[in-house]
């Protein structure tokens, strides 16, 4: 039935059916066959005692064959084990998977090597093996159903490669690369925004689309399992799959065909790379020995070693890329491969000093950077193949084992001995030590954090530079002044002493070094500037004739600024309110009073009253500050609304209308002007005293 529907479907759609989904076979394969034809096929393991399990009693088979039928799939073909319908494993990637059922349970071999519970709808199938050499590996993918909307967040649908030996003791292979954690949904995701973060990324491959040429939502990068084996030792193989929590939506495992590698281990690789090179003078014991191999061929990046033929062991003492066959019979050959560095001893170039670190603040701790004996120790070593590690003890450093983690920064409360290694991580190695002296120390220095250079607006210097002063004696301690960065380069010519007077921005750092005790540590300061405003206006903010008069200061530029009116104390405010109708001095200096600038200006107002009697004194009434405004015209009216005298200048009136004096009273006065463009009248009155 299935070959009828492909059938139909290459004819409707042509090739991108043929092209765009794998094929699956779940009828025409026995697990037997699965297993020693498609999987291992591979006469370096006997194989026996097959069995299986998956929804038969539902009427649903789990297991079957696929092929990737020219797509882009990773596998071309191989075994696929699902819990759901294998077939339904085929692209494209149109419709969800769920074809499991409550009453297909899960897997207690399952639960218990992974350590998850609820599990339904197990698929696995199991066999015997006896392999001939020492490792055995083969490649896996896992694809889910999971893989759509926040399901990767919750639901561990999971797999294993359980390896059980002749002791009964069993392993999950199936692994994230680098964890103990088991391949599932949960473990292996990209994440949902806001629900889940992302989990070992690098090992997931995509989210499927509806051209792609499996069904499943999502599905990871081609895996490795990967174990040491003994040989003629017999060994249980289980591969098993589950649903976790509930029987909806299925998860898949494909097992790459061919992958089923019964090779043999030389060993891990012996490199830079590894942090494991091998020294030149010592050689690499290799053996290959095993019970049944007929010949053995060696081979060097490539070519064969004639000199080895039939050889099990040989000692390494070239660098390069190294490959044993073992050859059990014509059609039994394993392989073993290793790649080799070898490198010369390191070489201590010079020994480190000791160092001495001062507790200014009394805590009883210093950070010292013990990375600062690396260099001495380095010399003109290639830093791309040798390091310096640091230890605690003789025996770590011998067995590189607990190096200390960050010495740039390394933290101690007591005075203590550091063993420093050099090596190429676990390679051969040169230690030697140095001492940690940690010294109490009274020290008070009276060096403030910043320091303010006063400049005007065009960076011309006010008054006096600052003076840098430590506040220490140079009969305690040695000076040495550095300009922005700590480095020779930035030392400061001649400044030896406590104090430094500087007319320059920047940052400035004091090495400060004890002469009793001989540590030496550093003091930083920063010389900030304080300018004169670019810009400084004094702007009324009230109405003109208001009862309460009011002006900002405004200052803009580079410096924090303070601001004073007449004789008034200076101050953060701006605001200046009640001033007299009168001439006035605005004031601005900075915080740091470099230097005080001065502005007049005028509150235009009237007098509430004068007294015309001729002694010189009050004599004349008229608008102050008349200059501030604009197009001024004053009418003086008697209390019955008579204009009395009207005037547009400076003279004011002296109390007289009609040739003759008025009496004391009352007066009014209407004056319009222009202020910001705008034209405005104002009115009010006043008293003429006799």
């Amino acid at each position: 039935m299935k070959i009828g529907i492909l059938v139909t479907t290459i004819f409707t759609v042509g090739s991108h059916a043929l092209f765009g989904q794998i094929l699956v076979d779940d009828t025409n394969y026995t697990v037997a066959q699965l297993v020693s034809d498609v999987l291992i096929n591979s006469n370096c393991a006997e194989t026996s005692n097959y069995t299986s399990f998956t929804g038969t009693q539902q009427n649903i088979n789990g297991i079957g064959y696929f092929n990737a039928n020219n797509t882009d799939f990773p596998f071309e073909e191989g075994i696929v084990l699902s819990t759901g319908r294998a077939r339904d494993a085929r692209g494209p990637n149109t419709d969800i998977n769920d074809s499991g059922t409550e009453s297909w349970p899960g897997d207690e071999d399952l639960m218990t090597i992974t350590k998850t519970g609820n599990l339904f709808n197990a698929t696995f199938i199991q066999f015997d093996f006896v392999p001939l050499t020492n490792n055995i590996s083969f490649n896996f993918l896992f694809a889910s159903e999971e893989y759509q909307e926040n399901y990767q967040c919750i639901y561990s649908d999971v797999f294993a490669f359980i390896l059980t030996d002749a002791q009964g003791v069993s392993t999950n292979l199936a692994l994230v690369p680098g964890t103990d954690q088991p391949v599932r949904a949960t473990t292996i995701r990209p994440g949902v925004a806001e629900q889940c973060a992302a989990r070992n990324l690098d090992f997931f491959g995509q989210i499927n689309g509806d051209m792609d040429a499996i069904s499943f939502e999502g599905q990871t990068e081609s895996l490795k399992a990967e174990s040491r084996v003994t040989p003629g030792e017999t060994y249980t193989i289980k591969l098993v799959i589950s649903d976790n929590q509930d029987p909806q939506v299925d998860s898949a495992v494909f097992l790459e065909a061919g992958s089923f590698s019964v090779g043999f281990d030389l060993g891990e690789d012996r490199t830079v790379d590894n942090g494991n090179p091998a020294c030149i003078d010592e050689p690499i014991p290799l053996d290959a020995t095993i019970e049944g191999v007929q010949r053995y061929r060696w081979y060097k990046d490539g070519s064969e070693i004639a000199a080895w033929t039939d050889t099990p062991k040989v000692a390494l003492t070239e660098s390069g890329t190294y490959r044993v066959d073992l050859i059990f019979s014509a059609s039994c050959v394993s392989s073993g491969g290793l790649q080799v560095d070898f490198i010369a001893p390191p070489e201590i170039g010079e020994r480190p000093a000791d160092l001495t670190g001062c507790d200014i603040d009394g805590d009883g701790s210093e950070i010292f950077d013990l990375s600062a004996n690396g260099a001495i120790m380095m010399g003109a070593q290639d830093p791309a193949i040798y390091a310096v590690t640091y230890f605690k003890s003789d025996a770590d450093a011998r067995a590189y084992a607990h190096p200390i983690e960050n010495p740039d920064t390394y933290e101690t409360r007591q005075s203590e001995t550091i063993y420093a290694r050099l090596s190429s991580g676990n390679s051969c190695y040169e230690i030697t030590a140095f001492v940690l002296n940690l010294q109490a120390l009274d020290f008070e220095a009276s060096l403030p954090t910043s320091h303010v250079l006063c400049l005007d607006n065009n960076d011309g210097l006010l008054g006096l530079p600052p003076v840098l002063d430590t506040g220490l004696s140079p009969s305690e301690y040695n000076f040495t002044w550095y300009a922005n960065e700590i480095s020779e380069d930035n030392r400061i010519a001649g400044a030896t002493g406590p104090s430094l007077s500087v007319s320059s921005l920047g940052t400035y750092h004091v090495r400060l070094q004890n002469l009793e005790v001989g540590c030496q540590f550093f003091l930083t300061t920063e010389v900030l500037p304080s300018r004169q405003p670019d810009i400084f206006e004094v702007r009324s903010v009230s109405d003109t004739f208001a009862n309460n008069n009011t002006v900002e200061i405004t200052a803009e530029g580079e410096g924090t600024y303070l601001y004073a009116v007449d004789d008034s104390e200076f101050a953060a405010s701006n605001r200046f309110e009640n001033l007299g109708a009168e001439e006035h001095t605005a004031y601005i200096t900075d915080s740091e009073n470099c230097s005080v600038l001065s502005k007049k200006f005028t509150i235009v107002d009237f007098p509430r009253f004068f007294t015309p009697n001729g002694d010189g004194i009050n004599d004349v009434w008229r608008i102050v500050g008349f200059p501030e405004i604009e197009q001024a015209e004053i009418t003086i009216f008697d209390q019955y609304g008579t204009m009395l005298y009207q005037f547009n200048d400076r003279s004011g009136w002296d109390g007289t209308a009609h040739d003759r004096n008025m009496p004391a009273n009352d007066y009014w006065f209407k004056i319009t002007y222009v202020k910001d463009n705008v034209h405005k009248e104002f009115k009010s009155h006043f008293t003429l005293k006799r």
